[in-house]
């Protein structure tokens, strides 16, 4: 590992190349991630061309211009649920539990509010207990568990669904409940 600090910065296209390698590195792992390894490049160069166009929050943890980790937050296609952005984070194994997962996490979220998201949500696997009390500590709860919805293998995993919802909207048990 590095002596340098990380550094938070915006991703661009230019970083394609360095997030593929992240993304496949985490992906292998079979741990973290809903995929086994990174897409095509030429897939990663599309999706942060689109995605950094329509103006969703991508952040680069970088260390001496190499990528460690990122954590981005994108909208929703469908126009009654533009409010809404989907949590992605991954970082490489030697700079887990040191506070950068957090550091990318709060930045994320601070620059998709300001981007008017009033509802975050992410899927984690129920055995990530570190990304969950992470995920809690930020204001996240847990609105589902998805059972047996990952296989890897002969290894079958529950998702757990989780969501975040802006000052504004209502805290969950407060929405009002329709007549039947």
């Amino acid at each position: 590992m590095s002596d340098e600090q990380p550094l938070v910065r915006p991703m661009s296209v230019d970083d394609a190349v360095e997030f593929n390698r992240v993304v496949g590195f985490v992906a292998r792992e079979r741990r973290y991630l809903r995929f086994i390894d990174a897409p095509p490049l030429d897939s990663t160069i599309e999706f942060l061309r689109e995605s950094i166009g329509a103006g969703n929050p991508h952040l680069a943890a970088d260390v001496g211009g190499k990528l460690v980790g990122w954590c981005d937050i994108c909208r929703s296609s469908f126009e009654i649920e533009a409010h809404v952005g989907r949590l992605g984070i991954g970082l490489l194994p030697e700079w887990r539990g040191k506070g950068l997962g957090k550091a990318l996490l709060d930045v994320t979220i601070a620059a998709a509010e300001r981007l008017d998201f009033s509802r975050i949500e992410l899927t984690v696997f129920s055995d990530n207990l570190r990304a969950i009390a992470l995920y809690e500590r930020r204001g996240f709860v847990h609105e589902g568990i998805m059972r047996a919805a990952a296989r890897f293998g002969d290894e079958y995993r529950d998702i757990v669904q989780m969501a975040r919802l802006g000052r504004e909207l209502p805290k969950p048990g407060e929405l009002p409940v329709l007549p039947a």
